[in-house]
Formats: structure tokens, C-alpha cells, sequence
């Protein structure tokens, strides 16, 4: 648990601001009674912070956010949600909820620590939104690897897919900023190939690999693999068992 002093926005981004950016993710899965309950402050004022109609005080704001780390309030959110993930095609009802999205930022800053970034590389395509919304709380770029970019003005890698047959990912040429800190995002991390090739394009942009955030990893010793990759930051929020 991080001191009052220390919490503040890991990008020294204005604590009021993140905390009403908490509290309008938290509102999608509490109810604002709940939530004054646990908090201690009226709904009405609550629903004034959400709609961002009303700032609060820089102690109050801090207090807030000591109060949902202590209750817990982002984890149990997790928990509940990922019950509902027994297969991978159930993790799209759950992602497409931009509250859960914005929760999984959050936890990104924390992650983070304080580090100055620059930007996102979100791969496959279809973790764009994800990518998308970590960089809208870091306030940095986004890029996301595709299949439509012209080859001649792309940064290419190939890798195998489950099927063993050759595959690429691209991005466009300056899309990732140069000599910039960036993290890597993933909706679901099940490939190595793919994670390697993702982080091969972050270098051949120029830019440093600072971190990996995956909502879903299914089986492997992805710790280990990551790690030797040179990662040494990095969450997965949760693992997913296939049957056989």
C-alpha cells in the first residue's frame, strides 16, 4: 500500500483528475449507494465527480484513492468479471466493457511506478481499444500493428501462428516514437512468436520496450518468457486454462 504521499499520478498528472477518472470506471460496475457507502462520501457528490461537475480537494482525492486500494475495489472488480471467462470466446463480453478497459489503465499506471512514457504498441489489431485507452491515461501515442499498411512504407515482422503457418504484423514507418519509452499491450498473449515480433517492431522503431500489459494469457510460463525477452515489468491480469 502506497503512502498518501506517494499517491499521486504515477505520470505527475493532477490526482483530482485521476481520481474522478477512477471513480466514472468504478460507477460501471458499483452502484453510486455502494459506493457511498464504502467511500464515506454522498452519492450526489460522487455522481458530481463522475460527470467531472465538480473537483475534489487535492487530500480528498488522495483519501478516495486510499480508500479503494484498501477495500479493494479494482481487484474485486476484476475477480467478478473474470469468473465470466471459462473460454477464450467468452473474454469479448468482457472486454468491451470501457470501464473494465479503463480499470486495466489504472492498474497500468500503478505498474508503471512513476516511469515517463511515450507511447503504446497494441498487437494484434484487435487490441487497438486497448491500446488506445492506456494511452489516453498516460496522455502518449498509440500504435497498432495491422495487415493493411503498404509494405514499402511499413515496419514488418513475420512469426508462425497456432496453425505453424507464416504471419506478419506491421506498422506504419514513425508510428512508434523514436529514441520513446513504450509499452506493449495485448488483449490475450498465446503466441510467443507474436509477443517477439511485437517487441522486434518497438525496436526497429527506435524506441525502448519499457513494460507489457496482457488482460488474458492462455497456459505457458509466460513470466518466464517475458522475462527473457528482457521485460522485467509486465502484468497479466488473468491466465486462462483450455481444455484439451
Amino acid at each position: 500500500m502506497s503512502e498518501l504521499s506517494e499517491i499521486v499520478h504515477p505520470l505527475r498528472r493532477d490526482v483530482k483528475v485521476l481520481t474522478m477518472k477512477l471513480l466514472s470506471a468504478l460507477k460501471d460496475f458499483y452502484t453510486f449507494k455502494e459506493l457511498e457507502e464504502i467511500l464515506g462520501i454522498p452519492y450526489q457528490m460522487l455522481w458530481r465527480y463522475t460527470n467531472f461537475l465538480t473537483t475534489p480537494e487535492e487530500g480528498t482525492a488522495k483519501r478516495l484513492i486510499q480508500i479503494i486500494k484498501e477495500k479493494k475495489l479494482v481487484e474485486n472488480t476484476f475477480e467478478k468479471n473474470f469468473m465470466k471467462a471459462k473460454d477464450l470466446s467468452d473474454i469479448w463480453s468482457i472486454v468491451k466493457n470501457i470501464g473494465f478497459l479503463d480499470l486495466v489503465a489504472f492498474e497500468t499506471l500503478e505498474l508503471l511506478n512513476g516511469e515517463n512514457i511515450d507511447g503504446v504498441l497494441a498487437f494484434p489489431e484487435e487490441s487497438g481499444v486497448l491500446g488506445a485507452v492506456i494511452a489516453h491515461w498516460i496522455r502518449g501515442d498509440v500504435c497498432v500493428t495491422t495487415k493493411s499498411v503498404s509494405l514499402g512504407e511499413a515496419l514488418v515482422e513475420y512469426f508462425r501462428d497456432s496453425s505453424m503457418e507464416l504471419d506478419f504484423i506491421a506498422v506504419s514507418k514513425g508510428c512508434i516514437p523514436k529514441k520513446g519509452r513504450v509499452i506493449l499491450a495485448t488483449l490475450l498473449l498465446n503466441n510467443k512468436e507474436l509477443l517477439e515480433a511485437a517487441l522486434t517492431l518497438v525496436k526497429k522503431g527506435g524506441a525502448q520496450p519499457v513494460a507489457l500489459v496482457a488482460i488474458f494469457a492462455v497456459d505457458g510460463d509466460w513470466e518466464r518468457t517475458i522475462e527473457s525477452l528482457g521485460l522485467h515489468k509486465y502484468k497479466i491480469f488473468k491466465y486462462l486454462t483450455l481444455s484439451r
